[in-house]
């Protein structure tokens, strides 16, 4: 039902004036010789309507939870020199691997070309030699959601404007801090890459890059989930069982000298990142879970398990209060400086 829905009220609306089928890029991710890219070929209004005002705000949110997706599109990707081509799945969605001629790490353009128009979108190519690598999580880790309250999650997820969403105090400062130090004591450093792994739906993407640009977050891709009714599941993947095989593929794909997952207590990430230190001996060097309320005897009791059984293994796994913690238990184990530490610390306590 929901398919035969959509597929009618995009082949309405693709006929209209001022309609097109376009794609909103996801950021992709790879090695100098393999990228891995992902895409949704949608049908939308060539040129947005511009609304202010709380209504406004209230109407921008829900339209992105109504994406008209545009399913058996066939797409052409350019990246370094190659272009593919692709087909889209019912729900839109695109995903391709493409192989690569041994291009430089960092940063590439790519670019989406629909029948419509040609979008441009960005791929990490993440260096062989990074010393470490940030797997975080976003909501009530990255930015404030309130996910343990309902109103409160209601209220920033619908009528809080893009630019009013408020950014955990210290993030941005202890990623960079974490990413930065260059532990090989070589010059120039190499950076790390910045993962950000969430159940959220992939139709925030866009305001999710927005928010870690305009908050100093490092940028890297940002790993999302497809809400709504499948042959697998009634809403989406369970959080778990995402998180955990996502990261663990990450952690394949890209064998840093180590890594270091950011997440809350409010869900299910001590569970999710204590499959990954199992599936992955060795590449875990700690685990940091910030502490939301409302706080539970039961959820901290459950935590402090977890992390007992991660000390077992090796891997430290603490429960922190804000990103000072964070970063002087870092700094302990030598994944951040004593600059990093200081500069954390004045954007938490001033």
């Amino acid at each position: 039902m929901e398919h035969a829905v959509e597929a009618g009220l995009a082949a309405r609306l693709r006929g209209r004036p001022g309609w097109i089928v376009t794609v909103d890029p996801y950021v992709g991710h790879g090695t100098p010789t393999h990228a891995h890219l992902r895409g949704r070929a949608v049908v939308r209004r060539r040129q947005p309507r511009r609304r202010n005002g709380a209504a406004a705000t209230l109407i921008t949110s829900l339209t992105r939870y109504a994406r008209v997706e545009a399913k058996r599109e066939s797409i052409d990707i350019e990246v370094a020199g190659r272009t593919v081509s692709a087909v889209s799945d019912d729900e839109g969605y695109l995903t391709v691997d493409v192989d690569l001629p041994d291009v430089p790490t960092g940063w590439h353009e790519v670019t989406w070309r629909s029948s419509s128009e040609a979008v441009p979108g960005r791929l990490l190519v993440v260096d062989p030699d990074a010393p470490l690598g940030l797997v975080s999580d976003l909501d009530d880790t990255v930015i404030h959601t309130g996910l343990t309250r309902v109103w409160e999650t209601v209220r920033t997820s619908l009528l809080v404007a893009d630019e009013d969403r408020v950014p955990i105090a210290g993030g941005a400062e202890l990623y960079q801090a974490l990413l930065a130090v260059d532990r090989r004591g070589t010059s120039p450093t190499v950076e790390g890459p910045a993962f950000y792994v969430s159940t959220g739906a992939w139709n925030m993407h866009e305001m999710l890059l927005l928010f870690l640009a305009r908050n100093g977050f490092p940028a890297g891709p940002i790993m999302l989930t497809d809400w709504g009714p499948s042959a697998r599941w009634l809403f989406r993947e369970d959080s778990v069982a995402f998180k955990a095989r996502t990261i663990t593929t990450l952690i394949a794909q890209h064998p840093c000298a180590g890594w270091v997952l950011v997440g809350d207590s409010g869900q299910h990430d001590p569970e999710a990142y204590a499959a990954v230190v199992r599936s992955c001996p060795g590449q875990v060097r700690a685990v940091y879970i910030r502490d939301v309320p409302p706080t539970s005897v039961l959820r901290t009791k459950r935590v402090g398990e977890l992390a007992a059984e991660m000390a077992g293994l090796g891997v430290p796994m603490l429960l922190i209060r804000d990103s000072v913690e964070a970063a002087e238990h870092a700094h302990g184990l030598g994944l951040i400086d004593q600059s990093g530490v200081a500069r954390v610390r004045v954007a938490v306590r001033g």
